[in-house]
């Protein structure tokens, strides 16, 4: 049972990450690899055909004899992987590395890496480092296409969250979320193995899978079972990466020691009852897979039920269940026009009714194709991606198993159900202006239009001209998130639809139109926080503090030390005379937002700025101002006794 399912309307979500077992066509039994058809004919008249072409190459002398040997005409090769990395807004993440084999790479502007194929090996593997985010992989196949054909994938990061300090002297509670951690005191090292002590800081990032977008996982729902045995894929039940770090360096547990873990478990996942077991498990990043680590008991603690689980050393961890796959689907993915298959797509399958996160991700190879398990009478949302086409013909395909057990491996008495998914490569078009508050045109601003794919959000981008003008081709049918960054820290949004627009490109004066982005002007959100000298006791007057929309490349070197060089700013301000401060900054800016607090001093560098760690920041997207209130409170930086205001 087949059909498709409405685009959902929710903008600014996250997406991709890796989960069920996912192959090229070749693995699915059902599915030839090179499939040929010959004409049937009667053998007579075969071999009178044979005499008369025999005649006639006699009669022929220049005629060259066909090469039973010859190679296919159409050169192939593997195909690179292209990969956009995004953050929670659907927009690109400049700067993460991205560690491929030997090589280090670093995404551009647009969040781009393009990763060539390995040499002899079957997967494209590669581990996914930027600040502020918690650490990713990719872990896709390496297929085969015409050559110079490139393959498109699409990662989401995941941001930390807020740094929580405290003393390592003592024993110590770190909660966010539903997770929380019983640290027992100075039990951390540093990398070197030396013991930790005094204040240091913790980021928890989680993800309930029953609430929140499981596509920012680190990597596929893939198992190592303790003691060995095959690869298994899992069912998440919650996960949270936990890292603490002292002077930007991470930390780890000593050895023999271990820290107390304890999810929370979501009511939704009201199969678990005290006395349970549910396995433990961590990623480990070189091979995209989760080890599994022992166990974790469900106990009772008043309403809520915990999964208390203890761990030897800090990384992403999730608590999971080993599941059996028994249902299949071969999917095709082609363009919608001219129906020709589409090789190098993600696709991407969304488990809707499992207890737990099971989302899976594959490529589709020189055929268009890939094969996907799911549980057994699941049902699971397919969606595909390629970066030459704006998006998927009518969204996600809904596809139902049934209790028929059938696989990709060819395992089981069914067969794999068989799904097409069409791609479009033209939309509309979308055209609007950027003004400042002074409703001046602005040249050079990007602008970026979000939209909620059959993959999750991905967004469509242009700069404005000399007349603050732009022009974006974006999907039809399609409710739109907009912003507009001008690279000095001012930001605008709103909202656009084309709902009921004609199919159209840019420069055919029948584009979709967007009310006017204002730069600085809207609603506004309200950060407060304080600085303090030498401890947490004495309030620092007179420093300086700046909030920037993406990571600041800060420095204290001759020529580097003025904030204004280090990143876009949102908004500055300094530290009053209690060492408070208190800043508002576009609500359009909801996501995450860096705040630097200090300044290069003579002789003392970067250590009068406040900790990397302590600057992301995660907006809660709560309107309000230093007039009317509703501030959100952000954790207070201390910074060493002589790094008073100069």
């Amino acid at each position: 049972m087949m059909m498709h399912a409405m685009m959902m309307k929710r903008l600014v979500m996250m997406m991709l990450a890796g989960g069920l077992v996912v192959t090229g066509a070749s693995a699915c039994s059902d599915t030839p690899d090179d499939p040929q058809i010959e004409d049937e004919q009667d053998a007579g008249d075969q071999d009178a055909a044979d005499e008369d072409a025999a005649d006639q190459d006699a009669d022929a002398p220049d005629a060259e004899e066909p090469d039973a040997d010859a190679e296919d005409p159409i050169a192939r090769s593997a195909m690179a992987l292209r990969v956009k990395i995004l953050n929670k807004a659907g927009l690109p993440v400049e700067g993460a590395q991205v560690r491929h084999g030997e090589e280090v790479l670093l995404s551009d502007a647009a969040g781009e890496v393009v990763l060539d194929a390995p040499e002899a090996a079957a997967r494209f593997l590669a581990q996914v480092q930027a600040e502020g985010y918690a650490p990713s992989s990719l872990d896709y196949p390496v297929h085969q296409a015409e050559e110079g054909v490139e393959a498109h994938a699409i990662l989401r990061l995941l941001p930390l969250g807020p740094a929580q300090v405290f003393n390592h002297d003592a024993d110590a509670v770190i909660s966010r979320g539903n997770v929380r951690v019983r640290l027992p005191a100075n039990s951390l090292v540093d990398g070197q193995g030396n013991p930790v002590n005094g204040e240091v800081e913790a980021t928890i990032a989680s993800l309930d899978p029953t609430t929140e977008d499981a596509r920012f996982m680190p990597g596929p729902l893939i198992g190592l079972p303790e003691g060995g045995g095959p690869e298994t894929p899992i069912l998440s039940v919650l996960m949270a990466d936990i890292s603490f770090w002292q002077g930007g360096e991470k930390l780890q547990l000593a050895d023999g020691e271990s820290a107390r873990v304890e999810f929370v478990i979501p009511e939704a996942l009201e199969a678990y009852e005290a006395g349970d077991a549910i396995e433990f498990w961590h990623f480990d990043l070189a091979q995209a897979r989760w080890v599994q680590e022992g166990e974790c008991a469900v106990t009772e603690a008043g309403i809520q039920r915990l999964a208390e689980c203890d761990a030897t050393h800090f990384s992403w961890w999730n608590a999971d269940k080993p599941v059996s796959l028994r249902n299949c689907v071969n999917i095709t993915v082609v363009d919608a026009k001219s129906g020709e298959p589409i090789p190098g797509a993600t696709v991407q399958g969304d488990g809707l009714d499992f207890e737990g996160a099971l989302v899976g991700t594959s490529l589709t190879d020189a055929q268009g194709q890939a094969c996907m398990d799911f549980l057994l009478d699941g049902t699971l949302n397919v969606g595909a991606y390629h970066a030459d086409f704006l998006y998927q013909d009518g969204g996600p395909v809904t596809v139902s198993g049934s209790d028929v057990p059938a696989s990709c491996s060819g395992e089981g008495e069914g067969e794999c159900l068989e799904v097409t998914v069409e791609l479009l490569d033209q939309g509309t078009c979308l055209s609007g202006e950027v003004l400042n508050s002074e409703d001046a045109p602005v040249e050079g601003a990007t602008v970026y239009a979000v939209h909620e794919g059959a993959v999750g959000a991905q967004f469509f981008s242009a700069v404005s001209d000399s007349e603050g003008g732009y022009c974006i081709e974006v999907p039809l049918n399609a409710e739109l998130e907009l912003s507009a960054l001008d690279g000095q820290g001012q930001v605008a949004s709103g909202m656009a639809s084309t709902v009921g627009a004609t199919v159209a490109e840019c420069g055919d004066g029948e584009c979709a139109e967007a009310d006017a982005l204002v730069l600085g002007v809207g609603e506004t959100a309200c950060l407060q926080s304080s600085v303090s000298l030498g401890g947490w006791t004495t309030p620092a007057p007179g420093v300086p503090v700046y909030v920037y929309s993406s990571y600041p490349a800060r420095s204290c070197e001759a020529g580097m030390e003025d904030p204004f060089t280090w990143g876009p700013v949102v908004a500055h301000t300094v530290s009053d005379a209690t060492g408070n401060w208190a800043l508002n900054l576009p609500l359009s800016l909801s996501g995450t937002v860096y705040v630097s607090v200090g300044s290069c001093q003579s002789g003392l560098g970067t250590s009068c700025l406040n900790s990397d760690r302590i600057m992301p920041v995660q907006l809660n997207g709560i309107p309000g101002s230093i007039d009317q209130g509703h501030c959100q409170s952000i954790h207070p930086s201390p910074l060493d006794a002589q790094c008073g205001a100069e």
